[in-house]
């Protein structure tokens, strides 16, 4: 499986100062799911924030879908203080509702038969740990009929296994959704025989945060999972080899921190909820000028696709720039809309790093339903591009891609790279060919 490993350098002024502090208070191996951590919270709180993606015609909002992979007792908890402080406000008021549905349950017992009951009130629950199919649809049905637009729920769980153990068919059915609820206005259906279901179409949106152990996330993303694109909706981040390495320490945050933090909690939670309970406007923040960065660095990609032949490249750049986008309209709406160059270094690094997790989690499985390159493990390689001569002729590329066991023709590449100007012909009749430097 071809990687190349160009990841961009990412320091802590690059962040706003509510996302910083989890930057400057994690250990070094930890910074980067720290922050994914934060950004994720930050993301389910600004479910009114929109952007235009320079590919997409219609706004995007802001989901994300992240596992943080580690071995058993390796660290993984740390993500619960930081959702614990930045959800806080969003429970407190789950907590709220679910009190009104509890009342009305004890009510519905306690009544008399003849007695007629008040209609079933129309409460708003958000953070999830883990639901079954029937009561997501029904959640989220009651967004539409309480507000009219959905709302994106928080799912957490400190344990994938437990998800994936405990009900393995709610799960699955789960899985279905994670597709639908990546995207703004990609509709779910429901309609069963059972009068125990909830039957409605509704737009199931949600940002996730799973910690996962390897086995978990093989269970997890299986092969079909893989190739319906489960997999290139996820922000992987791997917390690495950590064996033999004391327990990690994180700095605990200071009083001008946690300021910061809470202001930035409330002011979302504003932009949301007006004081009376409805809902609020949708914020469109002006991203247009992150289209040159993102046609860049997705142009960049599409060289090296076609230098290596990887479908698997092709595949999980796409979405790997809309994640990195996503997060990178969060980053400049807490700026306050300024900082346009510490953002896009931001994109680059976090384009950069998602891809990157995903080639070397997923990317030689991929490569091999698709039979293209089949390599022997997820080392680097040079590309094929670059392992030709600068003048070659026909012969020699053929000669190369039976070597590297690709199945893709030699006229396929020739076509693509003169397309593209990575090559250009010398001599027609003698095919020789010469690279564009």
């Amino acid at each position: 499986m071809e990687r190349i490993n160009n990841i961009p350098t990412l320091v802590s002024n690059d962040l706003p100062p509510a996302v910083r502090a989890f930057w400057d208070s994690a250990p070094s191996s930890f910074r980067v799911p720290a922050i994914l951590t934060a950004i994720d919270c930050y993301c389910a709180l600004g479910t009114r924030l929109r952007f235009k993606y320079t590919y997409d015609l219609d706004p995007h909002a802001l989901l994300l879908q992240v596992i943080v992979v580690a071995e058993a007792a390796s660290g993984k908890s740390f993500t619960r203080p930081i959702v614990k402080q930045l959800m806080r406000p969003l429970r407190l008021r789950d907590k709220e509702m679910k009190r009104i549905e509890q009342a009305y349950q004890e009510l519905k017992k306690t009544a008399s038969k003849n007695k007629q009951l008040p209609e079933e009130p129309i409460t708003d629950v958000r953070c999830l740990q883990t639901i079954t199919k029937a009561k997501l649809v029904k959640r989220a049905d009651m967004f539409i009929r309480k507000y009219g637009e959905p709302l994106s729920f928080w799912f957490y769980n400190e344990e994938l296994a437990t998800m994936t153990e405990s009900n393995k068919r709610a799960f699955a059915d789960l899985r279905t959704m994670d597709r639908l609820a990546y995207d703004l206005g990609a509709e779910y259906g429901s309609d069963t025989l059972s009068d125990a279901s909830y039957n409605a179409d509704v737009d199931v949106l949600y940002c996730s945060l799973f910690c996962s152990t390897e086995n978990a996330l093989e269970e997890y993303m299986d092969k079909r999972s893989i190739e319906g694109g489960n997999c290139t909706r996820k922000v992987l981040t791997d917390l690495g080899d950590l064996m033999g390495e004391d327990a990690p320490q994180f700095r605990a945050l200071t009083d001008e921190e946690n300021k910061v933090i809470e202001a930035t909690v409330k002011h979302l939670m504003d932009i949301t909820y007006a004081d009376d309970g409805s809902l609020k406007p949708t914020v469109l923040v002006p991203m247009e000028w992150l289209d040159y960065h993102v046609r860049r660095w997705c142009q960049d990609q599409r060289q090296l696709v076609l230098k290596t032949g990887s479908r698997a490249r092709n595949c999980f750049y796409k979405r790997a720039s809309v994640s990195a986008a996503r997060m990178t309209c969060l980053l400049y709406y807490l700026w306050g809309e300024k900082e346009e160059k510490r953002c896009a270094r931001f994109y680059r690094f976090m384009a950069s790093y998602i891809l990157e997790g995903l080639l070397g989690r997923w990317g030689r499985r991929y490569e091999q339903m698709h039979k293209n390159e089949v390599g022997d493990d997820n080392v680097v390689k040079v590309s094929l591009y670059d392992q030709l001569p600068d003048q070659f002729s026909r012969d020699q590329l053929r000669e190369l891609i039976v070597k590297l066991d690709l199945t893709t023709p030699e006229r396929v590449f020739i076509c693509k790279w003169k397309r593209a100007k990575l090559i250009y012909q010398m001599d027609d009749s003698k095919g020789v060919f010469s690279k564009n430097y």
